[in-house]
């Protein structure tokens, strides 16, 4: 009897230590959470300004004359943004409706600065490639992930390149209007140079040999 109760007495004590255990575990993942969410807003509603500044930017822009115009922070800002937006999907899920919302305002930015530097490269006689980029997840398109790698190092390594991004399965209009215009087919990866139309993953060679043939010769 005696060693019953000695057991028993033991078995109460494991018992509030487990659920004490749990209870602190949860606690510290409610304010873990708590403080996620909170640097989450903080990180989002500075994006809606980074947003908002660019989107001005753009404005003033197409007004300037060519000796004025310096795209080159515009093009920094729009990188530095679209690397906050990859923060946010991972931490939110890429099916979350802020950051739907997010990247689809990102995604009509984008296309407003090429439609500035296009104009800037006409009226300004710079010279630029550009490169739009459908891509889409791993299952949907396997080698996405590595032409992104590739689109990756060669606007690091060529100050001429412009490179947009787009997701093929976004519901934006002015992405659907790009399609139509180009007869876009789903075959992921897809790219558009200079206005040429180039499916399935192309590598640094590849990519190095097609813009050498648009606007800079013997890169």
């Amino acid at each position: 009897m005696e060693r019953e109760k000695i057991d028993f007495k033991k078995y109460i004590l494991v018992f509030f230590l487990t659920v004490l255990v749990f209870i602190s575990g949860f606690l510290f993942s409610h304010f873990f959470n708590q403080k996620k969410l909170s640097s989450l807003n903080q990180i989002q509603k500075d994006l809606n300004l980074q947003l908002l500044s660019l989107e001005t930017q753009f404005s003033i822009l197409k007004e300037a004359p060519c000796n004025k115009l310096n795209e080159s922070t515009l093009t920094l800002q729009l990188y530095n943004i679209s690397q906050r937006l990859k923060y946010i999907s991972q931490t939110l899920g890429k099916d979350n409706p802020d950051f739907l919302r997010a990247k689809k305002y990102y995604s009509l930015l984008e296309l407003k600065h090429w439609l500035l530097l296009k104009r800037a490269a006409q009226d300004c006689n710079w010279k630029f490639t550009f490169i739009l980029y459908f891509y889409s997840d791993k299952k949907d398109c396997p080698k996405c992930q590595d032409q992104g790698v590739v689109l990756t190092y060669l606007r690091k390594k060529y100050y001429f390149l412009r490179v947009y991004s787009f997701d093929w399965n976004l519901d934006l209009s002015a992405l659907s209007a790009l399609k139509s215009i180009y007869s876009l087919k789903k075959e992921l990866p897809i790219l558009i140079i200079d206005g040429k139309v180039y499916y399935g993953f192309k590598s640094k060679k590849e990519l190095e040999d097609i813009i050498s043939s648009h606007t800079y010769p013997g890169i």
